[in-house]
């Protein structure tokens, strides 16, 4: 089997600039995301209800479950 070498990708202005404003948003959403999750744990360490917290957050109670593990009762 023989390696495909692949060309060096080449952008013009315009599509760095997109992926420059392209990377930029992905990291503001990123850290928008970990915030959100940090308010969510602590709804949830102050005893507000699973359920009503990820239905009103829309988050997953098995996303919730991963990132903090099983509410302890």
């Amino acid at each position: 089997m023989t390696a495909v070498i692949r060309p060096v990708t080449q952008l013009d202005d315009e599509q760095q600039r997109l992926l420059g404003e392209a990377v930029a948003e992905a990291r503001q959403a990123d850290e928008a995301e970990e915030r959100a999750w940090i308010k969510i744990k602590a709804a949830r360490d102050a005893g507000v209800p699973d359920t009503l917290l990820c239905e009103k957050a829309k988050r997953s109670r098995a996303t919730l479950n991963r990132k903090y593990g099983a509410r302890k009762s």
